[in-house]
């Protein structure tokens, strides 16, 4: 009875020790590359409509969110504000999804003109988090593009600013290297005491060949490699442990 106990333990003990593991990965997410976008290091003209206007530099187009310009707030009239930014592309382009980081959402429009400079779509736009979004629905023939800003009260500030032919995909992030590294102590029903220095991505192999063999599939022995724990003129020795021989087992992480 006291052995069943303790071998219960030894599978709670265990159960954590591989949640925390898969915790731990989860947290690597994928993440998504926006270079690649038809304004990508561009300078666009900032002007009072869809024509003409001073040059920028490319604050709003280099995929870096700490640079930004200011667009001037709108004025009603024929005033000159320059509340337009436009870029024209050298052969009509067809265009899927755009790209905006501002410090607000109100009063934003993107209008798309063809290469007689007429006016083939016009989107009021919402989303201005930084994230990809798709166009209601893709436009072809696309000779310019202007973000237009009327809000009357105040500028707008844009951190990044483009527009997009393919929709990029995101991609996961390279898992970095750990130098972590654990003392693994396996108890066995004898009563005997393993002990094993070890890199975390050896414990954790360890965890997952002992769930899966929890679970009924496996090899019913595991080698856990000694490393400079050897003894003698020996290129490598490993230690087998049998699985219905292993009472429990603890990791200190140092």
């Amino acid at each position: 009875m006291k052995t069943t106990l303790f071998k219960k333990a030894g599978l709670l003990i265990a159960s954590f020790m591989l949640v925390a593991s898969l915790v731990s990965n989860a947290s690597v997410g994928a993440t998504v590359d926006y270079s690649g976008g038809l304004l990508d290091g561009k300078k666009l003209f900032n002007s009072g409509g869809p024509t003409g206007g001073v040059l920028t530099d490319t604050e709003m187009t280099d995929n870096n969110e700490s640079t930004s310009f200011l667009i001037a707030k709108y004025t009603q009239g024929p005033s000159g504000t320059f509340d337009h930014v436009n870029y024209d592309f050298t052969n009509p382009q067809t265009l899927k999804a755009y790209r905006l980081k501002t410090d607000r959402s109100n009063g934003i429009v993107i209008e798309l003109y063809d290469n007689a400079g007429i006016k083939i779509k016009r989107f009021d736009i919402a989303t201005t988090d930084g994230s990809l979004v798709e166009f209601p629905e893709i436009v072809t023939g696309v000779s310019k593009v202007s973000l237009a800003h009327s809000d009357t009260n105040q500028p707008l500030k844009v951190y990044e600013f483009n527009v997009y032919d393919q929709i990029p995909t995101p991609q996961p992030e390279p898992e970095q290297p750990s130098d972590n590294r654990a003392i693994l102590v396996v108890i066995m029903t004898t009563g005997l005491e393993k002990e094993f220095d070890l890199s975390m991505q050896e414990v954790n192999s360890f965890i997952n060949w002992y769930e899966t063999k929890q679970a009924g599939s496996g090899k019913a022995s595991y080698a856990i490699d000694k490393h400079e724990n050897n003894k003698g003129p020996f290129k490598s020795r490993k230690d087998y442990v049998l699985f219905d021989r292993i009472l429990t087992f603890e990791v200190s992480e140092y």
